[in-house]
């Protein structure tokens, strides 16, 4: 074992080796015997590809170019379904939706080229359902639930079943197809703030008698499915927890009253975290402290039994007709996979992030961790500790701190393997992954925290964080950064002009202007800030405030901004702003712009130019020698 300082350790993870056979995983489906899921793929210029594994082997349902994607909301979700054999699919290029017919590999498209795009979409029948986004007017687009002849030419863009709300999501037909569910909100409310599910007749002229059946003001209702037996089952947070219901013929009940969130923000179409067994059960997961825990939930008697899985974190819950269940699962020593098996025991392993397993011994694994905040509060994160096991520091070192911090902001940290963390680590780095006042998994309550307090108690949270390692002689106190993409980014940005305790800062195209992502930003997150931030304009002062373009001479620290020349979420004038103003007034800043990459860098050249030019950062602003 050779001895260095933290920060210098040769690591067996290279930049490259986040791009190189590793592709993300989501939306996982069940049809008969076969199972799908999509990968994200930045060998392939980050294009999105649907695998289809028949129970032997796995093959790609789509070849090159193909790309699998949705931009409703510009996040996307429910890009594809299949039944019996047949696929559909919302191509990204184009956002027509197109069908492969069982026993074929031709996609035929059944949506005109017009200005619309499509998502969640549901296959019954010989119909499509699905989340229609219209841009053909002028001002904001208009969503509507709408209903797609698979074999027609659906000149008009579809039947609209629903509109009238500024959103909706997550259409669910009923068995019999005579009712369809879905989930509408209006500005300035996020998903997660303010939604009801309606329930419709469904016919063969449309969608008639449409009424809310649960949410309202205060309450998030998402994920409505029907049961075999035609009962409504949704999620919803009125108890200050995200948990199970049931709606029928007698009213809607709590299925459970268990104090844990049973699902996350729905920032996308396609989430799904429980699915409905043939039994009458129900297979869920629940965050419980740090991570996730997988579980059966008898709704006769609320009872939840825990499953035995080697997981920390799992996505796309899905049941299928053989009683078997499959679903994406993160790991601490290793990247995520796709199982199926028999809900109890051992499950077969369809897929992984990667086609390599990480060696074990330079494995970090996260530390729960939680501390008290400069109001008082309780707030959370995950240390990850410098590990290398053929490096050691000089004695007496402490390590530099890396802080992260999540996007969203509503969103979370789970304590699932990622390589990049592991890159950090084993160069000598600990990690410190904040799941600050704001963040989900923790109930309403502690979500709306950052209500009206964005830029301030994300920053409180970080600093009181970094302070308690201190404190406790985990790190060293005088080498701290913080990096973070978009929200995280906007956390970055603000703790560098607002606290003096980061050295440096890394910003992945973040938020530097509040005022200026209100003109420029999209319709799904066009009134995020009057919730987090404050009304507008009555509220113009808090804007400029918190806005980090405008205390640039409180600047503190190092910045590297990067940023993608295509985000629609955030502009790339927001990176461009920060730069200029920081150029004008004598600081040091690199700006680093990349053309075709938007909100979230996918491109294998991309991410290992992003990743290269970060370490060479904090190498240059802790004075560590590269290696």
């Amino acid at each position: 074992m050779t001895t260095q300082p933290h920060g210098t350790w040769p690591s067996p993870i290279a930049p490259a080796d986040l791009t190189a056979g590793q592709a993300r995983i989501d939306e996982v489906r069940v049809d008969g015997a076969a199972t799908y899921w999509l990968e994200s793929r930045p060998w392939e210029k980050g294009r999105t590809a649907l695998v289809r594994h028949d129970g032997t082997e796995r093959s790609d349902v789509l070849p090159e170019p193909w790309n699998v994607r949705s931009r409703v909301h510009e996040y996307g979700g429910g890009s594809y379904a299949v039944r019996d054999g047949l696929v559909v699919v919302s191509e990204f290029t184009d956002g027509r939706l197109r069908r492969i017919d069982p026993g074929s590999s031709e996609p035929v498209a059944f949506t005109p080229e017009l200005a619309v795009r499509y998502g969640g979409l549901v296959l019954h029948g010989d119909h499509v359902y699905a989340v229609r986004e219209d841009h053909r007017g002028g001002g904001e687009p208009v969503n509507e639930l709408v209903r797609l002849d698979l074999h027609g030419d659906n000149a008009d863009g579809g039947v609209v079943l629903a509109a009238g709300s500024d959103f909706v999501s997550r259409p669910a037909v009923a068995p019999d197809g005579t009712a369809i569910a879905w989930i509408a909100w209006d500005h300035p409310n996020m998903p997660w703030d303010s939604t009801r599910l309606l329930v419709a007749d469904l016919g063969a002229q449309g969608a008639s008698r449409p009424r809310v059946v649960a949410g309202g003001d205060g309450i998030a209702v998402s994920q409505p499915q029907f049961g075999p037996d035609g009962s409504l089952w949704f999620i919803s947070d009125e108890s200050n927890w995200w948990t199970l219901h049931r709606h029928d013929a007698s009213g809607t009940v709590a299925v459970h009253e268990h104090e844990a969130d049973f699902a996350q923000p729905q920032w996308v179409l396609g989430m799904v975290d429980y699915a409905l067994l043939p039994e009458g059960r129900v297979l869920m997961r629940r965050w419980v402290g740090a991570g996730s825990r997988l579980g059966v939930l008898d709704p006769r008697d609320g009872r939840l039994v825990d499953v035995d899985d080697e997981g920390v974190m799992f996505e796309h819950l899905v049941s299928a007709s053989d009683g078997e269940v499959a679903f994406r699962r993160g790991l601490a020593d290793r990247l995520p996979e796709v199982v199926r098996g028999p809900l109890t025991g051992a499950k077969r392993v369809l897929a992984s992030s990667a086609p390599t397993t990480p060696d074990p011994a330079f494995v970090s694994r996260a530390e729960a961790r939680s501390w008290t905040n400069g109001a008082g509060l309780t707030t959370h994160g995950l240390l990850y500790r410098p590990h290398n096991p053929d490096v050691s520091a000089p004695e007496g070192e402490l390590p530099p701190l890396l802080v992260f911090v999540h996007g969203g902001p509503t969103s979370r940290t789970e304590p699932a393997y990622t390589s990049l963390v592991q890159f950090w680590t084993t160069r000598g780095f600990a990690v410190l992954d904040v799941n600050h006042g704001g963040s989900t998994g923790y109930g309403r309550a502690f979500r709306e925290r950052l209500n009206g307090q964005w830029g301030i108690v994300d920053i409180d949270d970080c600093v009181s964080g970094v302070q308690a390692l201190a404190d406790a002689g985990v790190i060293d106190g005088g080498r701290v950064a913080i990096r973070g993409g978009s929200a995280g980014g906007y956390t970055t940005l603000r703790a560098l002009t607002s606290s003096t305790v980061f050295a440096a800062g890394t910003s992945l195209y973040g938020i530097s202007d509040l005022r200026a992502l209100l003109a420029d930003d999209h319709k799904f997150e066009s009134r995020y800030t009057t919730t987090l931030v404050a009304p507008w304009p009555e509220g113009e002062e808090v804007y400029l405030e918190r806005s980090p373009l405008f205390h640039i001479d409180a600047l503190h620290g190092e910045l590297l901004l990067l940023q993608g020349a295509d985000d629609l979420v955030v502009p790339v004038v927001q990176a461009q702003a920060m730069a200029d103003a920081m150029a004008e007034a004598g600081k040091d800043v690199e700006l680093v712009i990349y053309e075709g990459e938007g909100h979230g860098f996918r491109r294998a050249e991309t991410v290992i130019d992003a990743l290269e030019r970060e370490l060479a950062h904090y190498q240059r602003v802790f004075g560590l020698s590269s290696t």
